[in-house]
């Protein structure tokens, strides 16, 4: 070849050469820009990801705290019981952990966990209380004695949305140092020393991989894991697994290992409850064990980061041999690596597995949650009550919604059995059904709303709020209030049947005994529940006015001037019932009946807060003077059966029954509660008549289980009341020869001044 042959071949080399130095400079620039793209879209993707709402989180209903105080009537057994309630568990040997109790003879010790939720917050400590003759008469905190503790409300629904993920958050200083130890040993035990990929547990993988042909084993890590539950479908391919570990890295170079290890905490699938599925530490350590996260031992710890692999196969409450084996695995592992002691290890190793069995939420009050369901609604949409964590305060009374449930499922099918042969009627006749409405009429609190057998969520059987029902003469006391301008008790009423013309037709009150009385007092009309002197005092007052005075009690009912309103011939809720009495427990005034007190976001922000409101209705005075003739209906009257079932404390009562006998009431109250009994049949069936004491007794058992939440006391005489005593026969002030005298109250003003002359 010629020099000049060889020089445009050395050419030509040195512009391919110089041509391919350029294309592979252009395509790792290419490549460099793809990366980076990829990456940069990944950062993006995953930050924004991250740095919004990480998790969905249902809303959560809290009942009320309850008080607890020296002079208290509670057993140890009581005091047991509640504890339980809060899946406290009694434990054989000191010290005590938060949510264990210890009995003794005479005194209880028991570690209260730390409640922490937006809106109230009550301190972990270790408690001692002293009983004598199952009363309450020291409460002990270390040196100092508590004249009042607060025991945790129970949380008695949660709001999902159609996930149905159950969450409760914890941050990274709450989770115990057994618990992070325990996760990484078996999930990821060279976390901190990789950057998001353990290329050695990759290759591992890989190999593993291709000598079985297909994916088999993982080989992530938690980062992995974690992005995985966050973007990623679960197939298992190459791609899919490239995609991860991209990601992973981009997480590492976002986020501090602990902020990582707080997530992967957070958002672990650890079971199902039922249609739940359970997510996160936090809400693994109270389903399982009944604990906040901080107090889980090292046998519970390492439990839990043994369920990781399979959390239903694990499950300490479904398969608990296998949850032991699992355990001892972990157990095994952190010791191997250092992470505790050969004398931890055989500690954790023999202890028995103790799990909660008490359900969370409680479901004491599924009537009652519907309604605060329904308020909620109104104030914000599906999505945010399932998703953003919220928290609704309510002033539900726990115990109380535990104990009217517990006496109407023993006492309906009783009283339905009583009716039934006492009718000679078979089941056609349908189910007895039954309502307790407890409020406290000095702040309008409704503390608790317990309503018919087998009620199931959004039943339309919601009786105590939405259901309407025959007020029946437990209206009475309102017509008597209406007439206090012009009567007193002493006053004399006509106890005779009186024919009304009605829309063309006649109608005759009567009695329900069939037995008329002729002239009768005031008192005693409305303690023994006339009808036929309430209807003729009605049409005397006035039946524009006691409509009038009908309405302002707060019942919303379309009513005509026919005189069948004196004895409640409309529909009423017996929420509506309890509001109105509660006017004659609480000065005259009707209160704004409230079931949620505070509704609080995640961050602690208040969102809705209901406060104490009251409308005037009638004075002082006159509802006293209404409540005194009540309480002599218990004493006396017409409401005397539930003394004789053993109700000692001052209270004041009326009972009631429909015109047709379909509804049974009972309605009584002391100085701080009022509670509403309503029994009759789902399908409007006739109650036997007489039928009242069925009510009566429900009402009375409901009062002998709470008699612990009540402060037995006098009704207190207000201004504006005055005191004289009467000769029974003559209504006026009695003189020494009257034979049958009555201390009597009057307003003030209206009381007798002529003494009696039947008797000179």
């Amino acid at each position: 070849m010629s020099g000049q042959a060889e020089e445009k071949v050395i050419d030509l080399r040195r512009q391919t050469s110089h041509f391919l130095g350029w294309a592979c400079a252009v395509l790792v620039v290419l490549f460099l820009l793809s990366v980076t793209g990829y990456f940069g879209t990944l950062y993006v993707e995953v930050r924004q990801r991250f740095e919004s709402r990480r998790w969905s989180i249902p809303s959560r209903v809290f009942a009320a705290t309850i008080p607890i105080y020296p002079g208290q009537a509670l057993s140890i057994a009581q005091m047991r019981q509640l504890l339980e309630e809060r899946r406290y568990k009694e434990a054989y040997r000191e010290p005590l952990q938060p949510g264990e109790y210890r009995p003794g003879r005479d005194s209880l010790v028991v570690y209260l966990r730390e409640f922490r939720f937006p809106g109230l917050s009550l301190p972990a400590q270790r408690i001692e209380f002293i009983f004598q003759q199952n009363t309450i008469v020291k409460i002990r905190s270390g040196q100092n004695e508590l004249a009042l503790l607060e025991l945790e409300p129970l949380e008695i629904a949660r709001l999902f949305g159609p996930q149905r993920k159950s969450r409760l958050l914890i941050n990274i200083r709450q989770a115990p140092g057994y618990l992070i130890n325990g996760v990484l040993a078996i999930e990821d035990h060279r976390f901190f020393e990789h950057i998001g990929v353990d290329w050695w547990g990759m290759l591992r993988a890989l190999y593993m991989d291709l000598l079985a042909r297909r994916v088999v084993q993982g080989g992530s890590t938690i980062t992995q894991q974690l992005v995985k539950n966050y973007f990623l479908e679960s197939e298992r391919t190459v791609k899919r697994k490239l995609q991860e570990a991209s990601m992973a890295v981009v997480l590492e170079a976002l986020y501090s290992k602990d902020d990582i290890i707080e997530m992967y905490l957070n958002e672990i699938y650890m079971g199902q409850k039922g249609s739940v599925a359970i997510h996160g530490m936090g809400e693994a350590a109270l389903h399982y064990f009944g604990r906040n996260v901080e107090d889980l031992s090292l046998s519970e710890c390492a439990t839990l980061a043994g369920m990781l692999r399979g959390p239903n196969n694990y499950s300490p409450l479904m398969n608990s041999q296998a949850a032991i084996d699992r355990r001892n695995v972990v157990l095994r592992r952190m010791l191997d690596l250092g992470m505790i002691s050969s004398l931890e290890y055989e500690k954790a190793r023999g202890e028995p597995l103790r799990v909660s069995t008490t359900n969370v939420p409680r479901e004491i009050a599924p009537s009652y949650v519907d309604y605060v369901r329904q308020q909620l609604y109104d104030l914000y949409d599906e999505r945010t009550l399932a998703s953003e964590g919220l928290v609704i305060h309510t002033v539900l009374h726990s115990e109380m919604a535990i104990a009217a449930d517990t006496v109407l499922r023993e006492e309906l099918p009783r009283l339905e059995k009583e009716s039934s042969l006492r009718r000679d009627v078979t089941s056609s006749t349908g189910t007895v059904q039954g309502v307790i409405v407890a409020i406290q009429p000095k702040t309008g609190a409704v503390l608790a709303s317990v309503t018919a057998r087998n009620y199931t969520p959004n039943d339309d059987l919601n009786l105590p709020f939405y259901t309407h029902r025959q007020a029946g003469s437990v209206m009475m006391p309102f017509i008597y209030l209406s007439s206090l301008d012009y009567l007193t008790p002493a006053s004399w009423l006509n106890d005779e049947p009186v024919a009304y013309a009605i829309d063309g037709a006649s109608w005759t009150p009567a009695n329900v005994d069939g037995h008329y009385h002729g002239r009768v007092t005031f008192r005693d009309a409305l303690e023994e529940s006339l009808n036929a002197a309430t209807v003729n005092l009605a049409v005397s007052v006035g039946l524009d006015k006691i409509i009038a005075t009908i309405h302002q009690l707060g019942i919303p009912a379309s009513l005509q001037p026919y005189p069948s309103v004196a004895l409640g011939g409309f529909q009423v809720t017996p929420l509506e019932l309890a509001g109105a009495y509660a006017v004659l427990d609480n000065d005259g005034q009707k209160p704004f009946l409230i079931s949620i007190k505070e509704v609080v976001t995640e961050h602690g922000e208040i969102r809705e807060r209901r406060h104490m409101e009251f409308d005037s209705v009638t004075t002082p005075a006159k509802a006293y003077l209404i409540t005194r003739i009540l309480e002599g209906a218990v004493q006396n009257g017409a409401a005397r059966y539930v003394k004789d079932l053993g109700v000692d404390i001052p209270c004041a009562a009326q009972s009631g029954l429909s015109s047709d006998y379909r509804d049974s009431w009972f309605i009584g109250y002391t100085p701080d509660l009022l509670v509403v009994v309503w029994v009759g049949y789902d399908g409007n069936n006739p109650i036997i008549p007489g039928g009242s004491k069925g009510a009566a007794r429900i009402w009375a058992r409901f009062i002998d289980r709470v008699r612990p939440w009540i402060h037995p006391q006098e009704f207190v005489i207000p201004p504006g009341i005055v005191e004289r005593i009467v000769c029974v026969q003559s209504g006026e002030l009695a003189t020494p020869r009257c034979g049958e005298q009555r201390l009597e109250v009057f307003l003030e003003g209206h009381a007798p001044k002529d003494y009696c002359t039947l008797h000179d």
